[in-house]
C-alpha cells in the first residue's frame, strides 16, 4: 500500500512549524491529525492512527519523543522530523524505528506563502517516503536542498551558531556601553536600527531555542572557535594600525563575498 492518501500525524502540530506543515499538507488533500498541548490527543494515540508521522517539537525534546514513538510507526510508514539539528535526530529515527525515514529542516519561520522558500532534505531510509514528501514540497513551490546530516549541521554551526552568537555578543556590548536605548536610537543610522530590531526580535523568542542551537549542535563549538580566531586576527590588525593589512583583508573578503558570488 502506497503513502498516497495515508493519514498524517504531527507531534507538536499546534506549534508554529507544525501548524505550517499541517496547513501545507491539508491544502494538498492530506488528512492531518495533531498532537500537542491543545489537541487533547497524546502522541502515542495519534501515531497508532497514522502511517506518516512528523516530529515537530523543541530540539531538546526531539530525541526523547523519537525514542518513545519510533517503534510505533509501521514499517511501510514514514517518520520525519523538522528540527534544526539533523544528525542526532536522523540517527535516532533510524535506530528507534523500522519505518522509512526523512529528516527535514525548513530554512524559514512559519509563513503563509511557500513560494520562494527553501527546505533541507536529509534522506534516511526508503525511496517511496522521500518521493512523497519531496513531491509535496515541489508542488508548493518550495526549493529542495539535499544534504547529508553532518554537512547540514556543520553549515548550521555558522549559519545559526555563529550568527546568533554574534547577535547576542553585540546585544551584550550595547547593554554594557553606558548609553540607554533612547540615546542610541537618537543617533542610530538606518542600518544600526535594523540591527537593533533584529536583536529585539531575537529576544522575543524563547531563550531555549537559541541555547539549543548553540549548545546541542556538535559542530557549533568549532565554528565559534573559528569566529573568535577571526575576531582576534582583525583586532591585531586594528591595534597595530596596520592599514596595508586592513586593505588586504578587505580585498580578500571582497573576492569571496562579491567576485566569487558573481561566478557561482
Amino acid at each position: 500500500m502506497g503513502l498516497k492518501g495515508a493519514k498524517v500525524g504531527i507531534i507538536g502540530g499546534s506549534g508554529r512549524m507544525g501548524s505550517w506543515l499541517g496547513g501545507l499538507l491539508e491544502a494538498q488533500g492530506a488528512e492531518v491529525l495533531r498532537s500537542g498541548r491543545s489537541s487533547g490527543l497524546s502522541a502515542r494515540e495519534m501515531v497508532r492512527q497514522c502511517r506518516i508521522v512528523v516530529v515537530s517539537v523543541p530540539i531538546a525534546a526531539t530525541i526523547p519523543v523519537i525514542q518513545d514513538i519510533g517503534p510505533l510507526v509501521p514499517q511501510d510508514g514514514l517518520l520525519m522530523d523538522l528540527t534544526s539539528i539533523k544528525k542526532p535526530a536522523l540517527d535516532a529515527m533510524l535506530r528507534y524505528s523500522h519505518s522509512q525515514v526523512v529528516g527535514l529542516h525548513p530554512l524559514f519561520g512559519p509563513a503563509p506563502e511557500s513560494k520562494g522558500l527553501s527546505i533541507v532534505v536529509c534522506p534516511g531510509r526508503g525511496q517511496e517516503g522521500l518521493d512523497w514528501i519531496t513531491g509535496i514540497f515541489q508542488k508548493s513551490g518550495i526549493r529542495l536542498v539535499f544534504l547529508e546530516p553532518e554537512t547540514h549541521d556543520r553549515m548550521m554551526g555558522i549559519i545559526q551558531g555563529v550568527n546568533h552568537f554574534a547577535t547576542l555578543a553585540l546585544a551584550l556590548c550595547v547593554k554594557d556601553s553606558g548609553f540607554n536605548m533612547r540615546e542610541l536610537l537618537d543617533c542610530s543610522t538606518p542600518t544600526f536600527r535594523q540591527i537593533l530590531d533584529r536583536i529585539r526580535a531575537m529576544l522575543e523568542q524563547p531563550s531555549s531555542l537559541f541555547g539549543s542551537l548553540l549548545m546541542d549542535n556538535p559542530f557549533a563549538e568549532g565554528s565559534l572557535q573559528t569566529y573568535q580566531q577571526s575576531c582576534e586576527s582583525l583586532e591585531r590588525i586594528i591595534r597595530g594600525g596596520d592599514r596595508k593589512a586592513f586593505q588586504g583583508l578587505f580585498e580578500s573578503l571582497d573576492g569571496f563575498f562579491n567576485k566569487e558570488g558573481e561566478t557561482s
